[in-house]
């Protein structure tokens, strides 16, 4: 049921390229709530009234997760805001290739008026899963809130590499946030402008 919510635009590619990375990515923090934030008002043509936009906006929900349903939580046509949690597939590297590695669970909100639209994404949270290996079952444990991951200091009973597995993870949910943040701009309008200010 898990994989009804996960991102439908995740690609291989993404996926292999994140998990060549090595380094901590430098991810965005938000300064009043220190969370992991991807968060942004853009500007569209500014004729372009609100309930197109909401239309836009809710036709790219349902394009981009397989179970739009199940993925929002809340949309209100008349204030411009949809809220809704998702969860997207994580993979480590083994001998074997590429190994699922749970799942990052995160909200996506869109707020929309007239001629603009702010989106916010927070809220990382990583949850385990059982993985086959070499025909046995093991547990990925729950690394938790994604903020601190970034900081973490290993213990003595941690796996050797869990701190590259750690960065891996969070370069992997850069590269497919960056990725959904794009489709999202496509599809709300082609001729997105950011020059203005960032006034909501």
């Amino acid at each position: 049921m898990k994989k009804l919510f996960i991102v439908g635009i995740l690609t291989v590619l993404t996926v292999s390229t994140a998990l060549g990375k090595n380094e901590i990515p430098k991810l965005p923090i938000d300064s009043q709530t220190n969370k992991i934030s991807y968060s942004k008002v853009v500007y569209v043509d500014s004729l372009t009234k609100k309930q197109e936009l909401f239309s836009r906006a809710r036709e790219w929900f349902a394009k981009t997760y397989n179970s739009s349903t199940n993925v929002i939580q809340m949309e209100d046509k008349e204030s411009g805001k949809i809220v809704g949690k998702a969860l997207l597939q994580v993979y480590r590297k083994s001998p074997l290739g590429n190994m699922e590695h749970g799942y990052i669970n995160y909200t996506i909100s869109i707020y929309i008026k007239d001629g603009r639209y702010k989106y916010i994404i927070s809220d990382f949270y990583h949850t385990g899963q059982n993985s086959v290996y070499l025909g046995s079952v093991n547990k990925v444990p729950d690394y938790g809130v994604c903020e601190g991951m970034i900081n973490y200091k290993p213990t003595f009973w941690d796996p050797i590499n869990i701190k590259k597995t750690i960065n891996s993870i969070l370069s992997q949910i850069d590269s497919n946030i960056v990725d959904l943040v794009k489709n999202l701009k496509f599809v709300m309008d082609t001729n997105t402008t950011n020059t203005k200010t960032e006034e909501w």
